[in-house]
Protein backbone atom coordinates (compact mmCIF):
# COMPACT_ATOMS: atom_id res chain seq x y z
CA UNK A 1 0.00 0.00 0.00
CA UNK A 2 1.46 3.47 -0.62
CA UNK A 3 0.70 6.39 1.74
CA UNK A 4 0.60 10.16 0.74
CA UNK A 5 3.10 12.02 2.81
CA UNK A 6 1.93 15.46 3.42
CA UNK A 7 2.87 16.75 7.22
CA UNK A 8 2.27 20.20 8.93
CA UNK A 9 5.10 22.59 8.14
CA UNK A 10 5.68 21.07 4.43
CA UNK A 11 5.88 23.35 0.92
CA UNK A 12 2.59 22.61 -0.82
CA UNK A 13 2.60 21.25 -3.90
CA UNK A 14 2.37 23.52 -6.93
CA UNK A 15 1.20 21.13 -9.35
CA UNK A 16 -0.60 17.91 -9.66
CA UNK A 17 1.95 15.84 -8.16
CA UNK A 18 2.84 13.97 -4.23
CA UNK A 19 4.91 15.89 -2.10
CA UNK A 20 6.27 12.23 -1.00
CA UNK A 21 5.00 8.71 -1.17
CA UNK A 22 5.51 5.84 1.52
CA UNK A 23 5.55 2.55 0.12
CA UNK A 24 6.86 -0.29 2.16
CA UNK A 25 10.02 1.35 4.33
CA UNK A 26 10.86 3.13 0.72
CA UNK A 27 9.98 6.64 0.92
CA UNK A 28 10.18 8.63 -2.26
CA UNK A 29 10.15 12.70 -2.08
CA UNK A 30 9.89 15.09 -5.23
CA UNK A 31 12.06 17.64 -6.14
CA UNK A 32 12.42 20.33 -2.95
CA UNK A 33 12.88 23.69 -4.11
CA UNK A 34 14.29 26.29 -1.94
CA UNK A 35 10.86 27.89 -0.42
CA UNK A 36 9.87 28.53 2.86
CA UNK A 37 6.98 26.48 3.56
CA UNK A 38 5.11 29.89 5.68
CA UNK A 39 5.16 32.43 2.48
CA UNK A 40 5.59 30.00 0.12
CA UNK A 41 8.59 32.37 -1.41
CA UNK A 42 12.24 31.98 -1.70
CA UNK A 43 14.31 32.32 0.80
CA UNK A 44 16.93 34.12 -1.22
CA UNK A 45 18.82 34.43 -4.19
CA UNK A 46 21.54 32.52 -2.69
CA UNK A 47 22.15 28.88 -4.10
CA UNK A 48 23.71 28.00 -0.36
CA UNK A 49 20.67 29.47 1.85
CA UNK A 50 18.37 27.96 -0.75
CA UNK A 51 20.05 24.61 -0.64
CA UNK A 52 19.82 24.75 3.35
CA UNK A 53 16.03 25.23 2.87
CA UNK A 54 15.20 22.34 0.83
CA UNK A 55 17.16 19.98 3.19
CA UNK A 56 14.54 21.60 5.83
CA UNK A 57 11.38 20.85 3.78
CA UNK A 58 13.13 17.23 3.37
CA UNK A 59 13.33 16.66 6.99
CA UNK A 60 9.91 17.46 7.63
CA UNK A 61 8.79 15.05 4.61
CA UNK A 62 11.01 12.30 5.93
CA UNK A 63 10.30 12.62 9.84
CA UNK A 64 6.57 12.34 9.00
CA UNK A 65 7.81 9.16 7.18
CA UNK A 66 9.66 7.94 10.18
CA UNK A 67 13.01 8.28 8.58
CA UNK A 68 15.57 11.01 8.62
CA UNK A 69 18.64 12.55 6.18
CA UNK A 70 20.52 9.65 7.75
CA UNK A 71 18.08 7.00 5.91
CA UNK A 72 18.60 9.18 2.50
CA UNK A 73 20.21 6.24 -0.03
CA UNK A 74 19.64 8.94 -3.34
CA UNK A 75 19.63 12.69 -4.56
CA UNK A 76 19.01 13.96 -7.86
CA UNK A 77 20.26 17.76 -8.01
CA UNK A 78 19.07 19.98 -10.90
CA UNK A 79 21.50 23.10 -10.20
CA UNK A 80 20.23 26.09 -12.67
CA UNK A 81 23.91 26.94 -13.13
CA UNK A 82 26.51 24.57 -12.96
CA UNK A 83 28.93 27.54 -12.44
CA UNK A 84 27.38 27.11 -8.68
CA UNK A 85 28.30 23.38 -8.24
CA UNK A 86 31.22 24.06 -5.95
CA UNK A 87 29.00 26.69 -3.86
CA UNK A 88 26.13 24.22 -3.84
CA UNK A 89 28.25 21.60 -3.10
CA UNK A 90 29.97 23.03 0.36
CA UNK A 91 26.29 23.31 1.46
CA UNK A 92 25.50 20.11 0.51
CA UNK A 93 28.11 18.28 2.04
CA UNK A 94 27.09 19.97 5.54
CA UNK A 95 23.91 17.97 5.49
CA UNK A 96 25.56 14.29 4.81
CA UNK A 97 28.77 14.80 7.41
CA UNK A 98 28.85 11.25 8.13
CA UNK A 99 31.11 8.48 6.56
CA UNK A 100 28.55 6.71 3.87
CA UNK A 101 26.90 9.39 1.81
CA UNK A 102 23.79 8.67 -0.77
CA UNK A 103 24.51 7.82 -4.19
CA UNK A 104 24.16 11.40 -6.13
CA UNK A 105 23.66 12.42 -10.02
CA UNK A 106 24.08 16.59 -10.35
CA UNK A 107 22.47 17.57 -13.71
CA UNK A 108 22.34 21.37 -15.04
CA UNK A 109 18.26 22.39 -15.21
CA UNK A 110 16.18 24.89 -16.22
CA UNK A 111 14.27 25.48 -13.14
CA UNK A 112 11.05 28.11 -11.96
CA UNK A 113 12.50 31.58 -12.18
CA UNK A 114 15.09 32.32 -9.35
CA UNK A 115 15.27 29.03 -8.26
CA UNK A 116 18.84 27.85 -7.84
CA UNK A 117 18.66 24.53 -6.52
CA UNK A 118 16.26 21.26 -6.83
CA UNK A 119 16.83 18.53 -5.21
CA UNK A 120 14.23 14.81 -5.56
CA UNK A 121 15.26 12.50 -2.45
CA UNK A 122 14.50 8.03 -2.30
CA UNK A 123 15.44 7.42 1.05
CA UNK A 124 14.72 3.87 3.27
CA UNK A 125 12.37 3.85 7.16
CA UNK A 126 15.14 2.58 9.37
CA UNK A 127 13.75 -1.02 10.50
CA UNK A 128 13.46 -2.30 7.28
CA UNK A 129 14.84 -5.45 5.61
CA UNK A 130 17.82 -5.20 3.35
CA UNK A 131 17.64 -7.24 0.06
CA UNK A 132 19.59 -10.08 -0.98
CA UNK A 133 23.10 -9.00 -0.91
CA UNK A 134 22.56 -4.99 0.36
CA UNK A 135 24.30 -4.62 3.55
CA UNK A 136 22.66 -3.91 6.58
CA UNK A 137 22.03 -0.33 7.63
CA UNK A 138 23.89 3.19 7.17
Amino acid sequence: MTELITPPGAPVAAGPYSPGLLTGDWIFLSGQGGFDPETGELVSDNIADQTAQVFRNIEVLLRAAGASLDDVVSCLVHLSDLGQFAEFNASYAKQFPGPVKPARTTVGSSLVAGMRVEVTVVARRPGGTPSAGAPAGR
